[in-house]
C-alpha cells in the first residue's frame, strides 16, 4: 500500500473516532482563535486543508460568509460528511478530493488557508510550499499542530510518537517551527502554545486499533528509559498522562519587496 492510500485509511479510521485529528478537547481554543482571525482579516476566501471530523468546518461556515473550499485526501471522509451535514453546508462549502504535496488550489486565490492537526502527517516542507502558493500576499496561514517543549532537543517526545503511529513525520520544536515558517516567507503574527492533558495509553491504544501492530510494551520500555524527561518537560505521571504542547498559530504570507 502506497504511503497516500494508508493516509486516506487513517483519517478515515480516525474521522469515526475523533482522537487525532481535530480532538473534541481542542476544539474550543482553535475555534475561538478561529473566529478571532476570521472577524480581524475578513477572508473571502477560505481555504481548509484536511476535513477532519467535520465540525471544526460547520462552526467556520455558520460564522463566515466567504467562499470555502476544503481539500481532502480522502474521498470516503467527503461523501461521509456530505451524507450527514446540513443542507446549507452542502451548499456553501465546495469540496475537492487531492492531497496537500500536490495542492489543487490555483495560485494566489486564498485569503486564508486552514491546517489543523494534519501537518506532521504529510511532509511539511513540501505542503507549506503549496500552501504559500495557494495564499495571496499578505494571505494568512491558520495552523494548529503539536509541538516538542523547547528543552527537548534530542525529541523524545517525538520518539513516542512514532512508535505508536507509523505515519508520524516529526514534530517541530516551538521555536524551530516559527523558524521554519519564516524560512518559507511566513511571519508569525499571533499565537501561543497551550498544553493538553493526553492519555498516552489511550492513544497507543488508539493507534494499535488500526495499524495492529504497535508494541505497546516497547512503547512502555521507552517511556521508563526517558521517563526523567518525560516528567520534567511534558508532566507525565505514573499513570502516563502527559501535557502535550499545542500551537495555535497565525503567519501572514510575506508580500516581495
Amino acid at each position: 500500500m502506497e504511503r497516500l492510500d494508508e493516509v486516506r485509511a487513517f483519517i478515515e479510521f480516525d474521522c469515526a473516532h475523533g482522537r487525532y485529528i481535530e480532538p473534541a478537547e481542542r476544539m474550543e481554543a482553535v475555534r475561538e482563535r478561529l473566529f478571532d482571525v476570521l472577524h480581524t482579516y475578513s477572508p473571502g476566501v477560505i481555504v481548509k486543508a484536511g476535513l477532519g471530523c467535520g465540525k471544526l468546518l460547520e462552526k467556520l461556515a455558520g460564522e463566515s460568509d466567504a467562499y470555502i473550499v476544503v481539500v481532502e485526501p480522502s474521498l470516503k471522509a467527503i461523501t461521509d460528511f456530505i451524507g450527514r451535514c446540513e443542507p446549507s453546508i452542502r451548499e456553501r462549502v465546495r469540496f475537492i478530493n487531492g492531497e496537500f504535496h500536490d495542492f489543487p488550489i490555483d495560485y494566489y486565490k486564498a485569503d486564508l488557508l486552514v491546517c489543523v492537526d494534519y501537518l506532521d502527517i504529510f511532509d511539511s516542507s513540501r505542503s507549506l510550499d503549496e500552501f504559500k502558493r495557494a495564499l495571496r500576499f499578505e494571505g494568512i496561514l491558520f495552523l494548529c499542530t503539536v509541538v516538542l517543549d523547547n528543552g527537548d532537543t534530542d525529541g523524545i517526545y517525538d520518539e513516542y510518537a512514532h512508535s505508536v503511529f507509523p505515519l508520524h513525520n516529526d514534530y517541530y520544536l516551538e521555536d524551530d517551527l516559527r523558524t521554519f515558517l519564516e524560512l518559507k516567507e511566513f511571519r508569525f503574527i499571533k499565537g501561543s502554545v497551550l498544553k493538553f492533558r493526553k492519555e498516552l495509553k489511550k492513544e497507543t491504544a488508539h493507534f494499535k486499533g488500526h495499524f495492529g501492530d504497535v508494541s505497546e510494551t516497547a512503547v512502555c520500555a521507552l517511556l521508563r528509559e526517558h521517563e526523567e524527561i518525560m516528567r520534567r518537560l511534558y508532566g507525565m505521571d505514573d499513570d502516563g498522562r502527559v501535557d502535550e504542547p499545542y500551537m495555535i498559530g497565525c503567519f501572514m504570507r510575506n508580500k516581495p519587496s
